[in-house]
């Protein structure tokens, strides 16, 4: 069953513009790969300073003080979610990421509503 999704995903603020796409361009990818169809993608804020310093994956552990925040909707197979959140995971340039339902979100709404 396919379900609308939304992710937002904090990227390094060191890498320069050609990095970024890059990155924005293998998660694409995966989504397509995984007979998804990304519907809207936009950075949402170029640089953003955080509350506390987030260290990145992998070997080096650097600490940041801020980030490049990436908006991205897709359509996706609820079995296929798995494999998108370990690319996700695997790529060392995103700081941090979530994916959230947007029908759980509009039936959460909609039960605050009644």
């Amino acid at each position: 069953m396919q379900r609308n999704y939304e992710s937002m995903m904090i990227i390094r603020p060191d890498l320069g513009d050609d990095q970024q796409q890059e990155i924005f361009n293998k998660i694409i990818k995966k989504i397509e790969g995984l007979e998804g169809k990304v519907s809207a993608s936009k950075i949402w804020v170029k640089e953003h300073n955080f509350y506390y310093p987030l260290k990145s994956r992998g070997a080096e552990k650097k600490k940041y003080a801020k980030g490049c925040y990436w908006l991205v909707n897709f359509l996706l197979d609820t079995d296929k979610m798995d494999e998108l959140k370990e690319a996700m995971r695997l790529e060392e340039r995103i700081l941090r990421n979530i994916i959230i339902s947007k029908e759980d979100q509009a039936a959460a709404l909609e039960r605050e509503r009644s």
